[in-house]
Protein backbone atom coordinates (compact mmCIF):
# COMPACT_ATOMS: atom_id res chain seq x y z
CA UNK A 1 0.00 0.00 0.00
CA UNK A 2 1.77 2.87 -1.13
CA UNK A 3 2.17 5.99 0.99
CA UNK A 4 2.47 9.93 0.21
CA UNK A 5 4.99 11.43 2.40
CA UNK A 6 4.63 15.19 1.47
CA UNK A 7 6.55 17.96 2.72
CA UNK A 8 5.17 22.18 2.25
CA UNK A 9 8.14 23.80 2.68
CA UNK A 10 9.30 27.76 2.44
CA UNK A 11 12.85 28.76 2.96
CA UNK A 12 13.51 25.71 5.17
CA UNK A 13 17.28 26.00 4.16
CA UNK A 14 18.46 25.20 7.60
CA UNK A 15 16.32 22.67 8.68
CA UNK A 16 14.48 20.77 5.84
CA UNK A 17 17.70 18.31 5.58
CA UNK A 18 16.67 16.60 8.99
CA UNK A 19 13.07 15.97 6.68
CA UNK A 20 14.42 14.44 3.60
CA UNK A 21 17.06 12.29 5.65
CA UNK A 22 14.72 11.29 7.76
CA UNK A 23 11.94 10.31 5.44
CA UNK A 24 15.14 8.38 3.61
CA UNK A 25 15.76 6.60 6.02
CA UNK A 26 12.45 4.58 5.87
CA UNK A 27 12.44 1.07 5.67
CA UNK A 28 8.83 0.73 4.31
CA UNK A 29 9.52 0.12 0.80
CA UNK A 30 6.06 1.64 -1.20
CA UNK A 31 6.45 5.34 -0.63
CA UNK A 32 6.66 8.29 -2.60
CA UNK A 33 8.29 11.73 -1.29
CA UNK A 34 6.59 15.21 -2.55
CA UNK A 35 8.18 18.53 -1.54
CA UNK A 36 6.37 21.57 -2.18
CA UNK A 37 8.45 24.55 -2.01
CA UNK A 38 6.24 27.64 -2.32
CA UNK A 39 9.74 29.72 -4.72
CA UNK A 40 11.86 29.92 -1.84
CA UNK A 41 14.97 32.57 -2.29
CA UNK A 42 17.37 30.56 -0.21
CA UNK A 43 18.98 27.13 -0.80
CA UNK A 44 16.17 24.85 0.06
CA UNK A 45 15.19 23.44 -3.24
CA UNK A 46 19.39 22.89 -4.16
CA UNK A 47 19.11 20.59 -0.52
CA UNK A 48 16.06 18.24 -1.87
CA UNK A 49 17.85 18.12 -5.36
CA UNK A 50 21.22 16.41 -3.58
CA UNK A 51 18.89 13.90 -2.54
CA UNK A 52 17.47 12.80 -6.10
CA UNK A 53 19.47 9.61 -6.58
CA UNK A 54 19.09 8.66 -3.33
CA UNK A 55 15.67 8.06 -3.33
CA UNK A 56 15.61 6.22 -6.69
CA UNK A 57 12.45 7.98 -8.43
CA UNK A 58 10.72 8.19 -5.41
CA UNK A 59 11.09 12.05 -5.09
CA UNK A 60 9.30 14.36 -6.79
CA UNK A 61 9.57 18.62 -6.06
CA UNK A 62 7.81 21.65 -7.22
CA UNK A 63 9.08 25.34 -6.32
CA UNK A 64 7.07 27.67 -6.92
CA UNK A 65 4.73 30.45 -5.52
CA UNK A 66 1.64 29.46 -3.56
CA UNK A 67 -0.88 31.30 -1.71
CA UNK A 68 0.11 29.53 1.59
CA UNK A 69 0.57 26.43 3.60
CA UNK A 70 -2.78 25.08 2.79
CA UNK A 71 -2.71 25.87 -0.98
CA UNK A 72 0.91 24.03 -1.35
CA UNK A 73 -0.23 20.90 0.68
CA UNK A 74 -3.22 20.45 -1.46
CA UNK A 75 -0.53 20.81 -4.60
CA UNK A 76 0.76 18.07 -2.68
CA UNK A 77 -2.55 15.73 -2.78
CA UNK A 78 -2.74 16.45 -6.20
CA UNK A 79 0.42 15.24 -7.13
CA UNK A 80 0.20 12.43 -4.81
CA UNK A 81 -0.10 8.69 -6.23
CA UNK A 82 -0.59 6.98 -2.60
CA UNK A 83 -3.68 5.55 -0.56
CA UNK A 84 -2.91 7.46 2.48
CA UNK A 85 -1.01 10.66 2.83
CA UNK A 86 1.04 12.30 5.40
CA UNK A 87 2.04 15.76 5.92
CA UNK A 88 5.68 16.38 8.04
CA UNK A 89 6.92 19.79 8.08
CA UNK A 90 10.46 20.94 7.06
CA UNK A 91 12.18 20.44 10.03
CA UNK A 92 10.27 17.81 11.55
CA UNK A 93 11.38 14.15 11.40
CA UNK A 94 9.97 10.85 12.33
CA UNK A 95 10.58 9.40 15.26
CA UNK A 96 12.53 6.17 13.80
CA UNK A 97 13.53 4.69 10.35
CA UNK A 98 10.68 1.97 10.55
CA UNK A 99 7.73 4.11 11.81
CA UNK A 100 5.45 4.26 8.33
CA UNK A 101 6.02 0.28 8.46
CA UNK A 102 4.89 -0.18 12.09
CA UNK A 103 1.42 2.34 11.27
CA UNK A 104 0.56 0.03 8.16
CA UNK A 105 1.33 -3.17 10.08
CA UNK A 106 -1.06 -1.30 12.87
CA UNK A 107 -4.14 -0.34 10.41
CA UNK A 108 -4.21 0.07 6.81
CA UNK A 109 -8.11 0.33 7.07
CA UNK A 110 -9.12 3.12 8.63
CA UNK A 111 -9.86 6.45 6.82
CA UNK A 112 -7.68 8.34 9.22
CA UNK A 113 -4.47 6.94 11.24
CA UNK A 114 -3.14 9.15 13.90
CA UNK A 115 -0.43 9.00 16.71
CA UNK A 116 1.47 10.91 18.63
CA UNK A 117 3.49 14.34 18.11
CA UNK A 118 6.54 14.79 20.55
CA UNK A 119 7.73 18.49 20.52
CA UNK A 120 11.36 19.55 21.50
CA UNK A 121 12.77 22.80 22.02
CA UNK A 122 16.11 24.26 20.69
CA UNK A 123 18.43 22.33 22.76
CA UNK A 124 16.56 19.37 21.95
CA UNK A 125 14.79 18.80 25.15
CA UNK A 126 11.58 17.32 25.71
CA UNK A 127 8.52 20.05 25.53
CA UNK A 128 5.52 17.97 25.61
CA UNK A 129 3.65 14.94 24.28
CA UNK A 130 0.39 14.83 22.73
CA UNK A 131 -2.54 12.11 24.12
CA UNK A 132 -4.88 10.45 22.15
CA UNK A 133 -8.19 10.93 23.34
CA UNK A 134 -11.14 8.27 23.80
CA UNK A 135 -13.18 9.64 21.35
CA UNK A 136 -12.89 12.18 18.41
CA UNK A 137 -16.39 14.01 18.21
CA UNK A 138 -17.30 17.59 18.35
CA UNK A 139 -16.80 18.51 21.87
CA UNK A 140 -12.56 17.27 21.09
CA UNK A 141 -12.28 19.17 18.26
CA UNK A 142 -14.02 22.31 19.79
CA UNK A 143 -11.28 22.38 22.52
CA UNK A 144 -8.11 21.08 20.33
CA UNK A 145 -7.35 19.31 17.32
CA UNK A 146 -5.30 17.19 15.38
CA UNK A 147 -1.78 17.53 14.29
CA UNK A 148 -1.66 17.03 10.70
CA UNK A 149 1.98 15.53 11.28
CA UNK A 150 1.21 12.31 13.41
CA UNK A 151 -2.09 11.61 10.93
CA UNK A 152 -2.57 8.89 7.67
CA UNK A 153 -5.03 10.18 5.74
CA UNK A 154 -6.58 8.42 3.13
CA UNK A 155 -5.78 10.57 -0.49
CA UNK A 156 -9.55 10.01 -1.57
CA UNK A 157 -10.83 11.49 1.62
CA UNK A 158 -8.05 14.69 1.27
CA UNK A 159 -9.55 14.65 -2.64
CA UNK A 160 -12.66 14.91 -1.13
CA UNK A 161 -12.31 18.19 1.59
CA UNK A 162 -9.46 19.80 -0.21
CA UNK A 163 -8.12 22.25 2.35
CA UNK A 164 -9.95 25.77 2.44
CA UNK A 165 -7.29 28.20 1.32
CA UNK A 166 -9.04 31.05 2.33
CA UNK A 167 -7.89 30.31 5.81
CA UNK A 168 -4.31 30.53 7.40
CA UNK A 169 -4.49 28.75 10.43
CA UNK A 170 -7.20 26.04 11.15
CA UNK A 171 -7.69 24.72 7.64
CA UNK A 172 -6.77 21.24 8.59
CA UNK A 173 -8.79 21.51 11.45
CA UNK A 174 -11.99 22.49 9.46
CA UNK A 175 -10.73 19.29 8.00
CA UNK A 176 -11.17 16.78 10.59
CA UNK A 177 -14.66 18.85 11.39
CA UNK A 178 -15.87 17.77 7.85
CA UNK A 179 -14.31 14.08 7.73
CA UNK A 180 -14.60 12.95 11.46
CA UNK A 181 -17.27 15.29 13.34
CA UNK A 182 -19.84 15.47 10.13
CA UNK A 183 -18.95 12.66 7.71
CA UNK A 184 -18.65 10.10 10.32
CA UNK A 185 -14.91 8.61 8.96
CA UNK A 186 -13.17 6.10 10.54
CA UNK A 187 -10.31 7.16 13.01
CA UNK A 188 -7.77 4.28 14.40
CA UNK A 189 -5.82 5.60 17.35
CA UNK A 190 -2.02 4.71 17.21
CA UNK A 191 -1.08 5.25 20.99
CA UNK A 192 2.87 6.18 20.17
CA UNK A 193 4.72 8.76 18.91
CA UNK A 194 5.17 9.28 15.07
CA UNK A 195 6.87 12.25 14.45
CA UNK A 196 9.42 14.67 16.07
CA UNK A 197 8.65 18.22 15.55
CA UNK A 198 10.64 21.15 16.07
CA UNK A 199 9.72 24.40 17.36
CA UNK A 200 8.18 27.24 15.15
CA UNK A 201 6.58 30.30 15.08
CA UNK A 202 3.46 29.35 12.53
CA UNK A 203 0.00 29.02 14.63
CA UNK A 204 0.97 30.88 17.78
CA UNK A 205 -1.54 33.54 16.92
CA UNK A 206 -4.21 32.64 19.57
CA UNK A 207 -7.20 35.27 18.23
CA UNK A 208 -6.45 34.48 14.57
CA UNK A 209 -7.33 30.86 15.65
CA UNK A 210 -10.40 31.95 17.54
CA UNK A 211 -11.42 33.94 14.53
CA UNK A 212 -10.98 31.40 12.22
CA UNK A 213 -12.74 28.82 14.21
CA UNK A 214 -15.93 31.00 15.04
CA UNK A 215 -16.35 31.38 10.79
CA UNK A 216 -15.44 27.77 10.42
CA UNK A 217 -17.99 26.48 13.38
CA UNK A 218 -20.74 29.13 11.85
CA UNK A 219 -20.70 27.96 8.43
CA UNK A 220 -20.71 24.07 9.25
CA UNK A 221 -23.17 24.17 12.10
CA UNK A 222 -26.43 25.11 13.44
CA UNK A 223 -25.78 28.08 16.15
CA UNK A 224 -27.71 26.49 18.64
CA UNK A 225 -25.21 23.29 18.73
CA UNK A 226 -22.12 26.08 18.54
CA UNK A 227 -23.86 27.88 21.72
CA UNK A 228 -24.33 24.22 23.77
CA UNK A 229 -20.74 23.10 23.02
CA UNK A 230 -19.19 26.60 24.51
CA UNK A 231 -21.10 26.27 27.30
CA UNK A 232 -19.85 22.66 27.95
CA UNK A 233 -16.41 23.34 27.13
CA UNK A 234 -16.20 25.44 30.48
CA UNK A 235 -16.50 21.99 31.91
CA UNK A 236 -13.94 20.62 30.54
CA UNK A 237 -13.51 17.47 28.13
CA UNK A 238 -12.18 14.81 30.65
CA UNK A 239 -14.99 15.38 33.06
CA UNK A 240 -17.24 14.59 30.02
CA UNK A 241 -16.13 12.11 28.44
CA UNK A 242 -15.24 10.64 31.86
CA UNK A 243 -18.98 10.56 33.20
CA UNK A 244 -20.40 9.39 29.74
CA UNK A 245 -17.83 6.60 29.97
CA UNK A 246 -18.18 4.89 33.59
CA UNK A 247 -22.40 5.69 33.38
CA UNK A 248 -23.48 2.97 31.31
CA UNK A 249 -26.62 2.53 32.91
CA UNK A 250 -29.30 3.70 30.72
CA UNK A 251 -30.98 5.31 33.80
CA UNK A 252 -28.00 6.73 34.77
CA UNK A 253 -27.12 8.16 31.38
CA UNK A 254 -30.40 9.39 31.66
CA UNK A 255 -30.49 11.74 34.62
CA UNK A 256 -26.41 12.45 33.83
CA UNK A 257 -28.02 14.08 30.17
CA UNK A 258 -30.93 15.92 32.14
CA UNK A 259 -28.57 17.05 34.63
CA UNK A 260 -25.78 18.17 31.84
CA UNK A 261 -29.23 20.18 30.20
CA UNK A 262 -29.66 22.23 33.29
CA UNK A 263 -25.67 22.62 33.74
CA UNK A 264 -25.74 24.42 30.22
CA UNK A 265 -29.20 26.97 31.43
CA UNK A 266 -27.24 27.47 34.71
CA UNK A 267 -23.64 28.62 32.46
CA UNK A 268 -26.00 30.60 30.30
CA UNK A 269 -27.43 32.14 33.05
CA UNK A 270 -24.41 33.49 34.14
CA UNK A 271 -22.07 34.01 31.02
Amino acid sequence: MKISIITASYNSGKTIRHTVESVLRQTYPDFEYIVVDGGSTDNSIDIVKDYQVAFKGRLKWISEKDKGIYDAMNKGIAYSHGEYCNFINAGDKFCSSSILKQVMDFNHVADIIVGQDLHVNEHNKIVSRSVLPRRYNLLHFYITTIPHQSCFIRASLLKKYYYDTSLKIVSDWKFYLQSIVLGGHSVAAYNNVIVICNPRGASSDNNRIKEEREKVLKDLLPAYIVNDYQCLSCLGEEFIENALFLFNNHWIRFLVKKGLAIMVKIVRIFK
